[in-house]
């Protein structure tokens, strides 16, 4: 059973943000992910980066431009 749960970790202690349907002294083997806390400056900071992505690597519509016909040809 894989059971995939939200926790907080503080004073050295993981805990779940739900009970767990484990019993007592039931080992468990954990992957720890940090979950990043959305904020304004974060989102700020996103934006911020993919816009200095696309001027290194621009999205060119230069290529050939169907008109509606061609587009939904049926033979």
């Amino acid at each position: 059973m894989t059971t995939h749960v939200e926790a907080t970790f503080a004073n050295g202690v993981l805990t779940p943000d739900q009970p767990l349907p484990l019993a007592e002294q039931t080992r468990v083997r954990l992957t720890i992910e940090p979950i990043e806390e959305w904020s304004p400056e974060g989102a700020a900071n996103a934006l911020q980066r993919m816009l200095a992505r696309l001027k290194e690597r621009p999205i060119h519509g230069d290529g050939i431009k169907y008109t509606r016909d061609e587009l939904h040809e049926r033979r």
